[in-house]
């Protein structure tokens, strides 16, 4: 008799958990290229970028006009990894953030310390936010 029963190991207690990350999605126009990249690169510097990083802006003839990315807010920056350089932009920015509130709060705080800025607005749903923002150098 060949008996081939087919056995299943416990994946224990952390089978069912899935390790998703808290993302806030950041979504910036109304500015020039390189005033995009110094906005996220102050966020990305600490907010990693989720798995997809960031969008990259279309090559086509016309020149783009939202920049976009996707920042891991799980864990809080420290205050060490905090850049303490001046982050400037030349004009003023139009900022969007999209998650849950308390992540939108974190990255809100964060733009707060680098900047000079306005809200705009905020729509709440049931388990997201949304909130616009002007921001400008200091």
């Amino acid at each position: 008799m060949n008996d081939q029963s087919t056995k299943s190991k416990d994946p224990g207690p952390e089978a069912g958990r899935a390790t998703s990350s808290r993302c806030v999605t950041v979504t910036l126009s109304d500015c020039k290229e390189d005033e995009a990249h110094a906005v996220l690169d102050y966020l990305s510097s600490l907010f990693p970028y989720e798995d997809c990083g960031p969008v990259a802006p279309d090559t086509h003839q016309h020149h783009p006009t939202v920049w976009s990315a996707t920042l891991d807010v799980t864990t809080p920056p420290s205050p060490a990894s905090v850049p303490r350089r001046p982050v400037g932009v030349h004009g003023p920015v139009e900022v969007t953030l999209q998650g849950t509130p308390l992540d939108v709060a974190s990255v809100h705080t964060a733009l707060e310390d680098a900047f000079e800025f306005h809200d705009e607005g905020t729509v709440s749903g049931d388990q997201e936010r949304e909130v616009q923002l002007r921001i400008s150098s200091r």
